[in-house]
């Protein structure tokens, strides 16, 4: 199974003797600050289809939560457009998974991917929704949606899979995770993904890379399955030197705020799965969904 589902689903997977308990997790700070888009999957565990996660935004002081996916699949890989009026996301709602937009001013959705292969990890960059698709090449190939003309052209030609791909401000370079040597590390390259250079060299996965604000370092989820080890670390892209903030708990899939100063996780710490806000200053938490 490929690490672009959470850490903290594998139980929801495999779990069977007991009964499983609702998680809110995957959660991104939409560009103002103002909301964090998040999944949960509530109404599927009580429906016994535990990988039933339906999307979800809340307030960042934890009130106005709605819910805008009314499905029994699998949704996740969230990304806001620039202006917060659009969420892409992944969705399985077609028999595989397929790249959607969301317009949250109506509830409107659109597969935009359309495709049998598998398509993943949207993230809007420079006016245009860049994903990864197996459409061409089984290792997964970036590709760009273009909103103006409703097309859609490959971006890179590789053979290596740029996995949860994350984009400077300019578009001129990402970070990705990719499996090259054994397990998957974090590597930086140019958008169409020339000049590659391997950043991370761990024994473990590095996992769910996301540029800060600043793009002077890169927040991921390092660990795997087999140990049920998990932190959430941080890398210096002047130095490559690592720092680790949070540990002890499946941290996976964090986001930035937008100022830099604080993050949103999900983690099961508590039993169910929540949505928490950490002060990377003060290092206070505050749990986030109720």
């Amino acid at each position: 199974m490929k690490y672009l589902i959470a850490p903290v689903l594998v139980c929801l997977l495999s779990c069977s003797e007991e009964k499983e308990k609702p998680q809110n997790t995957h959660p991104v700070w939409s560009p103002d600050g103002s909301a964090i888009a998040y999944i949960n999957n509530e109404e599927g565990t009580l429906q016994a289809n535990p990988i039933d996660f339906e999307i979800f935004t809340v307030n960042a002081n934890g009130g106005n939560v709605m819910q805008h996916t009314f499905n029994d699949v699998f949704e996740a890989d969230l990304a806001w457009s620039q202006d917060g009026n659009l969420l892409a996301f992944k969705s399985y709602q077609d028999g595989n998974d397929e790249v959607y937009l969301l317009d949250l001013r109506n509830g409107n959705q659109v597969n935009i991917s359309n495709h049998t292969a598998r398509d993943s990890s949207p993230q809007f960059v420079n006016g245009q929704l860049v994903y990864t698709s197996q459409r061409d090449h089984e290792a997964g190939e970036l590709y760009a949606y273009n909103f103006a003309n409703d097309s859609i052209t490959r971006v890179t030609f590789n053979d290596y899979d740029e996995s949860g791909a994350v984009w400077t401000a300019d578009g001129e370079y990402m970070v990705f995770s990719s499996n090259q040597d054994g397990d998957d590390d974090l590597y930086l390259a140019k958008s169409n993904g020339d000049s590659l250079i391997q950043l991370t060299n761990n024994p473990l996965n590095d996992w769910y890379p996301q540029l800060s604000p600043d793009e002077n370092s890169v927040m991921f989820t390092y660990g795997d399955w087999e140990t049920d080890q998990w932190e959430l670390r941080l890398l210096d892209l002047a130095t490559l030197e690592q720092t680790t903030i949070l540990s002890g708990n499946d941290s996976g899939n964090a986001s930035w705020h937008p100022s830099g100063s604080s993050i949103a996780y999900g983690s099961s710490k508590l039993g169910d799965g929540h949505i928490f806000i950490y002060d990377l200053i003060t290092r206070e938490e505050v749990r986030l969904t109720k």
